[in-house]
């Protein structure tokens, strides 16, 4: 095949996807970073070009900067918790024992779950009233309040490494059945022991898949709604409201969209130096593997 049959047979195998990304990521993204310079309102019949004020308005909030404090503290204490929740499951269900298909079944059943479910599901679990937690937590004498200003965020914790540390637990299995085992073995006749085997050769060879692990949670922490908003619609006040819950609310409540499509694209323009930085460190691991 020549040089110019073998461009066009990639120009017409990656259309679809290029057509795809611009119809359904390119032009929101920009439909969306327009209305963010416009005083978009419900209440108001004209839409004004407002220029910079939308965000000089935000930076000015206490409310977004109270979601933006509690949503990027929410997603590293998660993001680290699950990791190494993920990793220590990963390690255990790499060995061979009875009940090892069934415990893997088990793992993976809550992010089989659509996270309105599971939040649905929480939320009658840990009702004060009829929830089966309360209750069994009253029986042994333990009278707290879980949505309680002072037991919310542990509790919201608490949940999330629950619905998503599989999540984090399969990426990481499957790199280790990847795992060149000839490198263990020569482990094992060198005498290295369990934590140096660790430290020393498991981790650093799984660094590019935990640096994925580590990438993939901590973004999609950060856009956390489903299950916070049904538990907590961002409550006590705005102590649980994520960035999420912010523009949602920012949109569908107050009815400012302009406000909204700032908040926006602040966090887009926030999350998107990871992507590269993520791309070069992965590329890089992986090259020096090679």
């Amino acid at each position: 095949m020549s040089a110019g049959s073998s461009r066009r047979a990639k120009w017409v195998l990656t259309s679809p996807l290029i057509l795809f990304s611009l119809v359904f990521v390119v032009f929101p993204v920009y439909q969306g970073v327009q209305a963010s310079f416009y005083e978009l309102d419900l209440q108001a019949p004209s839409t004004p070009f407002a220029g910079l004020q939308n965000y000089w308005d935000l930076f000015a909030s206490a409310g977004f900067a109270q979601a933006a404090r509690f949503t990027v503290g929410f997603a590293v204490t998660v993001t680290l918790l699950e990791v190494l929740l993920g990793l220590g499951l990963a390690l255990l269900m790499n060995r061979t024992f009875p009940g090892k298909k069934a415990l893997f079944t088990a793992l993976l059943v809550p992010i089989m779950i659509a996270p309105a479910l599971l939040g649905v599901t929480f939320r009658l679990l840990l009702n004060g009233d009829i929830g089966l937690i309360p209750a069994i937590l009253d029986h042994f004498g333990a009278q707290v309040s879980l949505f309680a200003p002072d037991s919310v965020i542990p509790l919201l914790v608490v949940l999330d490494v629950v619905q998503w540390t599989p999540f984090v637990f399969l990426i990481i299995y499957a790199g280790l059945q990847s795992f060149p085992n000839e490198v263990l073995e020569a482990a094992q006749v060198d005498g290295a022991g369990p934590l140096r085997t660790l430290t020393r050769i498991v981790l650093p060879i799984l660094t590019p898949v935990l640096a994925v692990a580590v990438f993939l949670r901590f973004v999609d922490a950060i856009r956390t709604f489903d299950v916070i908003y049904v538990l907590t619609a961002g409550g006590p006040g705005t102590k649980t409201t994520t960035m999420s819950i912010f523009i949602y609310k920012t949109a569908f409540e107050s009815g400012q969209f302009g406000l909204a499509a700032a908040a926006s694209t602040i966090l887009m323009l926030a999350l998107l130096p990871l992507v590269p930085f993520m791309v070069n460190r992965v590329s890089r691991e992986t090259g020096n593997r090679s």
